[in-house]
């Protein structure tokens, strides 16, 4: 097989463009429909080589090397792909190259846990795991490159080989992470970056005759359809789709301290993450002191071309679509402005506010944008609007009096729960997984999403 998509494909030409000043950031000819066959037609690794931590380990970090050499170019594509601010395309980067370095350590920390066994009558009947053969994922725009690293080093670990489909906007970074694969030495069969329509590139894996995954990131719009045809298709599917972060703000935590957290929480890559702080809920207690203290933080906040104006708090949105739906989200949401409100192109002001409707689409589905609603309630109250919540994949409280097991058995659907912490934060190596409302996806380690349980019976005698 001879595909490098980035260079080789036959399909339709694209033109990724740059979010902050619309200039031509890459070309590319995306991979064509029989392109996409031979990729997904290709056979799955009996057992490969990569399943051996020494072998991952020395690829992960040649591939950190090359990821290093390439950092300012990387860097240049994430700004201009993203519209983040330096720092946070900076923390992006720091964390793909430390999650390549440490991938084989922290996974080494997980084994030798022995699986689930049961004997009756000279049998033993154990729970054990293999590879899917492929695992071919769509990758979102908001944090490519994190997240295909976190795919790519997963499913290698698991036994798998592995596909991944860069978004058309994301073309720059495809090419130079997939550049920086083949410097670091690993086969094009085992691990491929792909820039194809993504309707193609998950028909040819469904429809391909070979075992596989799909792993779907993206919005959930889309995600019943792939999950219906996946099925269908008989083939096992990973859906990941939106979040609607709340946070829960109690009486025990200093109001400067929570309109810090939370200011962070909003904004941070321009609240596109779907772990961005989307709400709050604040004791009565504290409102008012938190209020004040998010307006001063607020109204000094700017906005604009990230790199012509390096120090603005926020950049632009993926879009100007996406920042219009942002202001129709606000505008619709019954709430007060206390500032911002207003789209400019693919910019959204960063905006705050106060007491939207709590059946508002802003309020049950939240938005992709550096925004922040606030109301007063206490717990209570935050777990009834909790239940409205159409996207519940994290939730956070802070500074709250009532012990971690009362807030479990009340906040149904949430697949994570931070307390006292930025839920916009995450570590490089912690687990992932959504809920029923985005599609599916367990909460689990990477390694062993890519791998499917299984039940073995076997004479005792043949163990």
């Amino acid at each position: 097989m001879t595909l490098t998509s980035t260079r080789a494909g036959k399909g339709e030409a694209y033109s990724a463009a740059s979010t902050l000043d619309g200039s031509v950031l890459h070309q590319t000819t995306m991979l064509s429909p029989d392109q996409l066959t031979e990729l997904a037609s290709a056979p799955a690794p009996i057992d490969s080589i990569y399943r051996s931590s020494d072998t991952l380990g020395a690829f992960l970090g040649r591939l950190a090397d090359q990821l290093d050499r390439r950092r300012e170019p990387l860097l240049h594509a994430m700004r201009h792909e993203t519209g983040f601010i330096s720092r946070d395309c900076e923390e992006v980067f720091e964390g793909v190259t430390a999650l390549l370095r440490g991938f084989c350590a922290n996974d080494e920390q997980r084994a030798g846990v022995p699986p689930g066994e049961y004997r009756n009558g000279g049998r033993a009947i154990q729970l054990s795991s293999a590879p899917w053969g492929a695992v071919a994922v769509i990758l979102p725009q908001n944090a490519f490159l994190y997240l295909a690293a976190t795919c790519l080093a997963s499913a290698l670990a698991a036994g798998n080989r592995v596909a991944l489909r860069a978004p058309s906007q994301s073309a720059l970074s495809a090419m130079l992470l997939e550049d920086a694969i083949r410097e670091a030495g690993i086969a094009e069969e085992m691990a491929t970056v792909v820039t194809a329509k993504s309707k193609e590139f998950v028909s040819a894996f469904q429809e391909s005759e070979q075992p596989g995954l799909i792993h779907y990131m993206g919005s959930s719009r889309h995600a019943p359809a792939i999950l219906a045809d996946t099925f269908q298709a008989g083939k096992a599917s990973l859906i990941d789709g939106d979040g609607n972060v709340i946070a829960y703000i109690g009486q025990s935590i200093a109001p400067e301290d929570a309109a810090a957290l939370l200011t962070q929480g909003a904004v941070r890559y321009n609240g596109q993450t779907c772990t961005s702080v989307n709400g709050a809920i604040i004791h009565p207690a504290r409102y008012d002191a938190v209020r004040g203290a998010l307006l001063r933080r607020w109204r000094s906040l700017t906005w604009g071309d990230t790199i012509a104006s390096p120090d603005v708090s926020v950049g632009p949105l993926l879009s100007q679509d996406q920042a219009h739906w942002c202001e129709q989200q606000i505008a619709q949401s019954g709430g007060t402005v206390l500032s911002g409100g207003k789209s400019h192109g693919n910019i959204l002001e960063p905006t705050l506010l106060e007491s939207p409707e709590p059946n508002s689409g802003l309020v049950r589905e939240g938005l992709f944008g550096p925004a922040l609603w606030i109301a007063s309630g206490d717990a209570e109250q935050f777990t009834q609007m909790w239940r409205g919540n159409k996207y519940p994949l994290c939730a956070a409280v802070i500074g709250a009096l009532e012990p971690t097991e009362w807030w479990l058995s009340r906040l149904p659907g949430a697949a994570r729960l931070v307390i006292d912490g930025d839920p916009s934060i995450e570590d490089i190596f912690e687990p992932w997984g959504g809920y029923l409302g985005s599609g599916a996806n367990p909460v689990s380690d990477w390694k062993s999403k890519y791998r499917r349980t299984l039940q073995i019976d076997i004479p005792v005698s043949r163990r």
